[in-house]
């Protein structure tokens, strides 16, 4: 009798945990960024994203809306690549991703129209300088 039970209650538990699985989403495997190419490209547009948006007048009128696409940019950019494992290391990546930082937490702080003060804004030009030449020399 105590075979007989045991099957039951394994046929059981297994019955519920196949219906309960054909229930559950499924997700699909993580998606990997492409190829080295797409990374520099990529890379190489924020930098150049980072720096016109910095370096804008206070005063030009499609600054709030520069600053605004630069957030979806550097979002999109931070949301690919940062589960990269192969990138995490890069000097590149370590650059970029704390210029962007500094970036997105001054115009969240601040709003998208406040200047970046000059000390802030030539720390974030130097790193964006040192995360361009790691970038050409494939680093």
């Amino acid at each position: 009798h105590s075979s007989r039970r045991n099957f039951l209650s394994l046929s059981a538990v297994t019955t519920a945990t196949l219906s309960l699985s054909s229930l559950l989403p499924v997700t699909p495997p993580p998606a990997f960024a492409a190829d080295d190419d797409e990374y520099v490209k990529e890379t190489s547009d924020v930098i150049n994203k980072v720096r016109n948006t910095i370096s804008m007048d206070k005063n030009d009128p499609n600054v709030a809306t520069a600053v605004a696409e630069l957030r979806d940019t550097s979002n999109s950019w931070v949301a690919k690549y940062r589960r990269e494992k192969a990138l995490l290391g890069r000097p590149s990546f370590r650059e970029i991703y704390s210029a962007l930082n500094a970036v997105s937490g001054h115009y969240i702080s601040f709003g998208p129209t406040a200047p970046i003060p000059a000390k802030r804004k030539a720390r974030i030009l130097e790193e964006m300088d040192t995360a361009e030449k790691a970038l050409l020399r494939g680093r």
